[in-house]
């Protein structure tokens, strides 16, 4: 059975050292995300709304997941094995998600 993958943002962090050594003056976290926020996927698209910098690092965890594979062997990682806590590519101001697997809606 195919199931949804939903997508929390779970925080919006800004890395002060790195932001401070490259980034420009009065840097803040990320404009597009904070926590809270939920977006569900299918599984094979990015859903409305998430940026693409956000979705790629996910994309083929949330397909496996989708199809009810498991993101880690049996208790190795997570207390529950439908869901991971992943980050954006944003090395200066990353976005923490937290991804699993739902009944479709």
């Amino acid at each position: 059975m195919k199931r949804d993958v939903r997508i929390t943002i779970l925080k919006s962090e800004v890395d002060e050292r790195l932001a401070e050594e490259y980034a420009i003056p009065n840097f803040d976290p990320c404009p597009f995300h904070k926590a809270g926020q939920v977006f569900v996927s299918d599984g094979e698209h990015k859903p409305n709304g998430l940026c693409e910098y956000a979705w790629k690092p996910i994309e083929a965890m949330a397909a496996s997941l989708s199809h009810g594979e498991l993101l880690q062997p049996k208790g190795a990682w997570m207390r529950d094995d439908d869901k991971g806590v992943f980050a954006c590519v944003d090395g200066l101001r990353p976005v923490i998600m937290l991804i699993e697997a739902i009944d479709a809606e």
